[in-house]
């Protein structure tokens, strides 16, 4: 029982990080999905989050066509708290399902599909929630005949900028139905979910999804950087007139645009046109792409014949324009729907029309934007001419005023050679002077007296100028000894012994040298200075470290990558795990400084471990069938026969080497007996 309300039956789906269950409300008597997090999950405080955001999400959201939450809570599993989803119990096939068992859907299948997926999705969008993961998988086909979209798992709130689970900067959602601007880490918006229904559009005709890759990655590139093969060159059936062909790719290259401001901008945008291609009818999408070839191409573009079907094709399949025309069409089924050409003529003439219109509209705006300018420059001229004429004693009032302000800041640079430094500064600072002091070897100069002073004495300067004082290093002159190499502690007993001192202002820098050893000096060795100079001086760190980054959860490949990426070789080792195969599970010296260049091991799940099902009482058969659901791909192996005096057991296993919930190998042997029935066992 789940929270002593919800009879829990058999597992009826199961994912990366939540099991379903067919369950009973035993207050309502109804049928139900119970959808839980998997206990090695919920330990995950980002699992947790994500988990209960769909719930969140979910509850929002009612419409026939969105799978209906009716409850939410947190039931005690072997001493864990685990979270659950109380849904509303659908049966059929997933939209994956169909295609990999019945392949492509012809253009009015897929529309019929589809269109309830772009009405769900627009309730979603009013109800301020972008699904961000709509994928065949995430859309069922119910028995009944009714569409149905899932799994609101990474849906995120338009409004919601603060949960770990929805910065910008992660890439959240499936790769082969990701929007460029979710591959790039941005904000994603309703027009995401467009493109996203765009491709699976694409693979329902086709059988492929837009872009394949051997990684996430390279197929999240494609997404960003290439243009997808128009469908209609995927999909072999000769019946397809070129018309056909065309309003198909418009549709789907609609959608799939690499700007969101080209695509659909709207679900129901997207769903009216889905309408149409159902109906056979021309789209609003092949519409505007006519409309934008006859400029291209000149001249009256048609739909009809393959000449004027391909000049369309190029238009449609080539890259995006950066903008569609505004071109709105009101879907209008006649009685007897007109022949393409005619229809094409028809909107070719509306969208003069409404060109006509939008630039008469403009040079009304452009009229009332030159009044404006031309007003605006006689009030500047205005101004300029008061300005001018405007009283000589007030200007020359405030030139004197100005003068009068120059005079009071300005100071004269007094004489310095000879003095003492100390007194030197003082008197500059107490000017209002800024100070910069340089040493400089001189025989005739006492050491810490001035020689001369930039800009030379009697310069009148404003209070805050800069001056550079020069002051003698003293008589005695000497070789600076190369010091490179050496200790900081050898360096300065160095310097000692040559007259010279070790600047207590140290540099560091990452060298390949020995942490501590001097790479750099300042004056190099071989140079003069006055005896009691300082010397500067720059020691290794040692080979830059790194922290090891914590990849735990992401797959090999992006573990693999954000490790490289920070200079560390990769070591993987595979390990018996529930997690799903190429997920990261442990990493060596994580959190840890390492230096460039040194090993980091992961551990990466083989995926061959799997909770056993329940199959006592099951017969061979079912237990089988049960086993291989749950992923197993061992041998089933029967053992001697279990006398039993009830008929009703006779032929169903009695006894089994693992127990329900155990964690087996799914290549493991599993051996069982069955019952027999034998009048012998009814005997005391």
């Amino acid at each position: 029982m789940v929270n002593d309300r919800y009879r829990r039956g058999e597992i009826i789906g199961a994912g990366g990080m939540s099991e379903v269950y067919a369950a009973e409300d035993t207050v309502l008597g109804r049928q139900v999905a119970v959808k839980m997090l998997r206990p090695e999950m919920a330990r995950d405080v980002n699992f947790r989050e994500r988990f209960y955001r769909e719930a969140q999400n979910s509850g929002k959201l009612n419409h026939p066509n969105i799978v209906a939450v009716y409850d939410t809570g947190e039931t005690e599993l072997d001493g864990m708290t685990i979270p659950y989803i109380v849904m509303e119990r659908v049966n059929g096939r997933t939209l994956r399902d169909i295609i990999r068992e019945d392949g492509a859907l012809s253009a009015q299948e897929a529309a019929d599909i589809l269109k309830p997926v772009a009405d769900a999705l627009q309730a979603s969008h009013e109800a301020g929630i972008i699904h961000r993961d709509i994928k065949p998988a995430n859309i069922m086909l119910t028995n009944t005949g009714q569409v149905k979209v899932m799994d609101f798992g990474i849906a995120r709130a338009l409004d919601d900028s603060t949960s770990a689970m929805t910065q910008t900067s992660a890439v959240i959602g499936t790769a082969q139905y990701l929007s460029p601007e979710q591959a790039r880490g941005k904000n994603a918006d309703a027009r995401s979910d467009v493109y996203a229904l765009g491709c699976v559009l694409y693979e329902a005709l086709t059988g492929h999804t837009p872009f394949e890759g051997e990684t996430p990655f390279a197929v999240a590139y494609q997404h960003v950087q290439e243009e997808p093969t128009p469908p209609s060159e995927l999909i072999a059936d000769p019946s397809l007139t070129p018309t056909q062909r065309v309003n198909i790719d418009a549709v789907v290259l609609t959608a799939m645009a690499k700007h969101p401001a080209d695509r659909y901008q709207t679900a129901t945008e997207m769903g009216s046109d889905l309408a149409l291609l159902e109906r056979g009818s021309v789209t609003n999408a092949a519409r505007n792409h006519l409309a934008a070839a006859e400029r291209d191409y000149g001249g009256s573009t048609r739909f009809e014949g393959a000449d004027d079907a391909t000049a369309v094709a190029s238009a449609v399949g080539a890259a995006q324009p950066p903008h569609r025309e505004p071109v709105q069409v009101e879907p209008v089924a006649p009685a007897e729907p007109p022949a393409p050409r005619a229809e094409a003529a028809a909107e070719a003439s509306r969208y003069a029309d409404h060109r006509r219109a939008n630039e008469k509209t403009s040079s009304g705006w452009m009229k009332w934007l030159a009044l404006l300018l031309v007003a605006l420059l006689v009030a500047i001229l205005g101004y300029f001419a008061w300005d001018f004429w405007s009283s000589d004693d007030e200007k020359n009032r405030d030139g004197r005023n100005q003068t009068e302000v120059a005079e009071h800041n300005s100071v004269i640079v007094p004489e310095v050679e000879n003095r003492p430094r100390n007194e030197v500064v003082k008197e500059l600072e107490d000017l209002g002077l800024l100070v910069t002091v340089n040493e400089e070897a001189n025989p005739d100069i006492d050491r810490n007296k001035a020689i001369r002073i930039n800009p030379a004495p009697g310069s009148e300067l404003q209070k805050n100028a800069s001056v550079t004082l020069t002051v003698s290093s003293g008589k005695e002159i000497i070789d600076v000894p190369d010091i490179t190499g050496m200790n900081l502690d050898q360096a300065a007993q160095v310097l000692e012994e040559a007259g010279l001192e070790l600047n207590s202002d140290i540099s560091e820098r990452n060298d390949e040298a020995p942490a501590g050893e001097v790479i750099q000096q300042n004056p190099a060795g071989g140079t003069q200075l006055s005896k009691g100079s300082k010397v500067r001086v720059t020691v290794s760190k040692g080979i830059e470290k790194k922290r090891v980054p914590d990849v735990s959860g992401l797959n090999e490949e992006d573990a693999r990558s954000r490790l490289e990426a920070s200079d560390f070789d990769v070591n993987v080792r595979e390990v018996d795990s529930l997690e799903p195969e190429g997920t990261v599970l442990n990493v060596s010296n994580q959190g840890a400084q390492l230096e460039k260049g040194q090993t980091v091991t992961i551990e990466v799940s083989n995926g061959m471990l799997m909770k056993a099902p329940e199959v006592m009482h099951k017969n061979q058969g079912q237990a089988e069938n049960a086993l291989r659901q749950a992923g197993w791909n061992g041998q089933l192996r029967v053992g001697e026969p279990i006398p039993t005096g009830a008929l009703v057991d006779s032929n169903k296993i009695g006894w089994a080497s693992i127990n329900p919930g155990d964690t087996i190998r799914k290549d493991q042997d599993v051996e069982v007996r069955i019952w027999k029935f034998e009048a012998s066992a009814l005997l005391p």
